[in-house]
């Protein structure tokens, strides 16, 4: 039980209970998810929308899938489309999405017509769909890739390491692993500086010294 509803299932449909067993509405329903804001995902016949605490339809059964409310928004499937939809039953963000959006404060990557961009909890695109692949933020920079080459965005989608490595992988304490175009494996700063090796941190030199 989640916020005081729980789906149960009798025979071969489900219905809404309160804290005391009580039947809740005169909906029935096909499958009943979790409550989270107030709204839980609900499936009639093939088609999922979402309830209410009264089991009233808040969002109509209209959705190839639904997901739980988050922030105020869900994501939603639609002729195989991702999109958002939020507690009036109204599209937000983008439509026509590749990969369904993230749902809350967090950034991630997305991809329409091919190309990749960096949406919001909402599918509001930060970065346009412009690179060929783009990877997750870390440490305030981006790998993205522009033609075969990889090089590092910030979050406005603007170069502050310029494509020419045939790897990258994210940043983590000020550092990220990188193949070269000559295919040498290295490391590269935030600068663009580019190591063989990977330079021990102050702190690791410290721990060593004291050893």
């Amino acid at each position: 039980m989640t916020e005081g509803r729980a789906g149960v299932r009798e025979g071969r449909n489900w219905y809404l209970l309160d804290q005391d067993l009580q039947r809740v509405g005169r909906e029935r329903y096909d499958w009943v998810g979790p409550f989270f804001g107030g709204l839980a995902p609900a499936r009639e016949g093939k088609l999922w929308g979402l309830i209410d605490r009264n089991g009233g339809w808040v969002v109509r059964p209209n959705f190839s899938d639904v997901r739980p409310l988050r922030e105020g928004v869900a994501a939603v499937q639609l002729g195989g489309q991702p999109s958002i939809v939020d507690k009036t039953d109204n599209f937000c963000g983008v439509v026509g999405l590749e990969m369904a959006p993230p749902v809350g404060d967090r950034m991630a990557p997305a991809a329409v017509g091919g190309k990749w961009g960096l949406v919001d909890g909402r599918g509001n695109f930060l970065i346009e769909p412009k690179f060929e692949e783009l990877g997750d933020s870390s440490e305030g920079l981006i790998p993205a890739r522009s033609g075969p080459v990889w090089g590092y965005v910030n979050a406005k989608g603007d170069w502050k390491i310029e494509p020419q490595f045939l790897r990258a992988k994210n940043f983590k304490e000020g550092w990220a692993e990188v193949s070269a175009a000559n295919g040498k494996d290295g490391w590269v700063n935030p600068q663009g500086k580019f190591a063989a090796r990977k330079p021990a941190r102050v702190g690791d030199l410290a721990t060593a010294a004291g050893q």
